[in-house]
Order: structure tokens, then sequence, then C-alpha cells
């Protein structure tokens, strides 16, 4: 019997994505800030390294918690490297290069499916008609951004090919638009940022378009330590298939992240970390919801021409 049930459960894993409830790991795009919410300093380089481990285990309808007899879990871990470069004062590029590890557990019959692989790539411009002044510490920045379908869409199991929230990536050319606002004082300075992306289609399946936004406050307790406290939210439409919506597809969240930001070597090396935990979480249809997000960051800061030289 227990035989029956072990492949009637993985069965169901295997399953269409229309058939089953979504996770949080679908979309294999960037998170907010790590797209980066600020032009780059001029003639400086910024390489950071960005890791993120995201938790889903329990099983929603709407905004209530439900039974779950399949016990599913699913973990998703990337590690992500991110280049940018300032150009000249209003205007800098990045790229932003993912590879990720994502796990789908069915613990109540020991069934598990894991894939990992580079991401889709993102390329950015960002620009500034209102730019950062040792005068007046403010600034306002637009950024265009477009996501190469370089991530697999074609990892099977058993012979199974796994369902697109699965794939290291989503074969579709994405689009994003960004609008942020910093504003920065002696003691604490704050960054408000709404993201929108545009996705497309890839084999007749495509991701519902997302739009992300934070809110942040960071709060300088000495030359080298930072407190920061953020509302990071994020809406996503449902997914179509064939031109028709995914069923349990589509949701709400709202997280509240508080985090350290440690500059080990000033205006060089600074270490960051945040904690994300969940404060609203509505789905459509049945959906696994978050339970917790934990990020840590390095980010290193290298000039490529003299201060003095700079546009």
């Amino acid at each position: 019997m227990k035989t029956v049930i072990t492949a009637i459960f993985g069965f169901l894993l295997f399953l269409p994505a229309s058939g089953r409830a979504q996770n949080c790991c679908a979309p294999a795009v960037p998170q907010q800030g790590v797209l980066g919410e600020m032009v780059a300093l001029p003639h400086m380089l910024e390489i950071g390294l960005h890791y993120e481990l995201l938790r889903s285990g329990k099983m929603y309808e709407g905004s209530k918690i439900i039974s779950d007899p399949a016990n599913t879990k699913a973990y998703w871990k990337r590690a992500t490297l991110t280049a940018a470069y300032g150009i000249f004062r209003q205007l800098s590029v990045s790229a932003i290069i993912p590879y990720a590890w994502k796990k789908k557990e069915l613990t109540a019959v020991g069934s598990e499916n894991t894939t990992r692989g580079i991401g889709d790539i993102t390329l950015m411009l960002r620009f500034s008609p209102l730019t950062r002044s040792f005068v007046d510490f403010r600034e306002l920045s637009l950024g265009l951004g477009v996501k190469l379908p370089t991530g697999s869409v074609d990892e099977r199991n058993f012979g199974f090919l796994l369902p697109e929230e699965l794939q290291p990536g989503t074969g579709s050319w994405d689009y994003n638009g960004s609008l942020s606002y910093y504003q920065g004082f002696e003691l604490v300075d704050f960054i408000i940022s709404g993201t929108y992306l545009l996705t497309t289609s890839h084999n007749g399946y495509e991701f519902g378009n997302q739009f992300s936004y934070i809110l942040a406050s960071n709060f300088h307790l000495g030359d080298r330590l930072d407190f920061s406290a953020a509302l990071f939210g994020m809406l996503r439409g449902k997914d179509q298939e064939r031109g028709e919506d995914v069923h349990s597809t589509g949701r709400h969240q709202l997280w509240f992240m508080p985090g350290l930001k440690v500059q080990i070597i000033p205006d060089v090396l600074g270490l960051q970390a945040y904690y994300e935990h969940p404060l609203y979480q509505h789905f459509n249809g049945i959906q696994l919801g978050s339970d917790y997000n934990i990020r840590m960051t390095a980010v290193y800061m290298l000039p490529l021409k003299r201060s003095a030289e700079d546009d």
C-alpha cells in the first residue's frame, strides 16, 4: 500500500504546473534589492555576492493556513553575482547572474525533486535625473532591465520533465522598469522603490507579471555599523498557459525585513545580512506560503578612475 501511495504522490509531483499549487520559487527573477536601487558611483565598479535562502512549509488557501496531507516543503537557495559600473554621475550599467538550487519535498511519502543551475541573467541601465551630491544628498533614479533566457528549462527526473516552478530558468525574455527615491541625512537615510516585471511566454507558459516594492531606512550607529528596517512587498498576477489562467497562481505578500550592515573596510568592503518575516500573505487558490527568507550580501567597491576625474 505504501508503494502505491508513494507512486501516486510521485506522479502528482510531476503533473503540469496548472494541476498543482505553486510555491514561492516559481519565477526565476532577481529579488528587490539585488537589482540595485541607486546609480553606481561614477567610474566605480561595484561587485556584489548575494546569498538567499527562501523556505516554504505551510499551505494556504487565500490567507488561511490549511491542512496539507502531503506535508509539502520547498527550499530555494540562490547565489547571485552582480556587477555595476558608473559610467558617469547620472548613468550606470549592471549585470545580475544567479545560480539557484531548488528543492520541493512531499515529506509525508519521502518524495523530493531537486534542481540546480545558472538562472536567467538580467542586464540593466539606471539613470538619475536627480543625482546625489554633498550639498543635497538625495537621488531619484529610473531603471530599465531585460532578463535573458539563459537558465535551463528542460530539467528532468526519472524521465519526467519537471514543472516550470522547479526549472532554473523561465525560457522567456522578460523586462523590468523601476523607480527609486533616496534621501540621506546625517543619522538616518530612507529609500522607497518599486519595480514592475513584464513577462513573456515560453512554450505556451507565461509567469504572471510582478510588481515589487520596498520602503527602507538605515540608521547609522557608527562609522562602520548600520541597522536597517524595511517593508518589502510583492504582487504577482496569475500565470497563463496557452492563454488561459493557471489555477493556484498569483499572490500578494508583505514582509518585515530587519538587517545589519557592517563596513569591514570603509568605502571598500561591506557586509549585509537580512531576515524577512512575512506579515501578510494572500494567494489565489491553494499555494505554499513563505515561512521566512534569509539574505546575505558582500559588496566590494573598486575605483577605476581617480575621484578628481569624475564627470
